[in-house]
């Protein structure tokens, strides 16, 4: 009871004295710390990695496999240059009752130059890389986005960027329409 008295009263003298601005976010230097933004303060104004990729593709669900720093360090095991610039990442499968599966990485950038700049740097590395990662990388146009494909040990694969996204795509067991068509559903 004598404990319970004692946290009471340091608890009132503490809200007393951060009533009176005596306790404040401001440090001895004079620098004010500022809370964290709340999401209804000011809402992000992009979805998350998680939230840009559609619920299901041509009959095949969704299923976020990694989201984050998780995702980052996913991507960056298996890559060979730098990825930087990254604000989201989500690496994101789709399945359904047929054969055909895709897996989905989606990457928000900070803005649009940063996009175009780091799939720009996809291809330079990919063409550095040489062996047929290089020799089947090509330009193509999907309802109006600039897709690149690449096709090493003959698996396909995709990606473009779309404003502050970039998106890569690997299809399994799917034809080059229903490819298409999963690029043209992707924002």
């Amino acid at each position: 009871m004598r404990q319970a008295r004692y946290l009471f009263t340091i608890t009132a003298v503490l809200l007393i004295l951060a009533s009176a601005g005596c306790i404040t976010d401001q440090s001895a230097d004079e620098t004010v710390h500022m809370p964290p933004a709340t999401s209804a303060a000011s809402p992000a104004p992009y979805p998350n990695a998680t939230e840009i990729a559609p619920a299901e593709i041509l009959g095949m669900n969704r299923v976020v496999v990694s989201i984050g720093t998780d995702a980052l360090q996913r991507v960056k095991e298996s890559h060979i240059g730098s990825i930087e610039n990254i604000e989201d990442l989500a690496i994101i499968h789709y399945h359904g009752e047929g054969e055909g599966f895709l897996t989905l990485w989606t990457t928000l950038y900070k803005n649009e130059t940063l996009a175009n700049d780091e799939t720009e740097k996809m291809v330079i590395g990919i063409r550095k890389f040489g062996g047929d990662w290089a020799s089947t990388l090509e330009e193509i146009t999907i309802d109006g986005k600039t897709v690149y494909r690449i096709a090493p040990d003959d698996l396909p694969q995709y990606f473009w960027v779309d404003g502050v996204w970039v998106f890569y795509i690997k299809p399994h067991n799917l034809t080059q329409d229903e490819v298409t068509r999963i690029i043209c559903a992707i924002p």
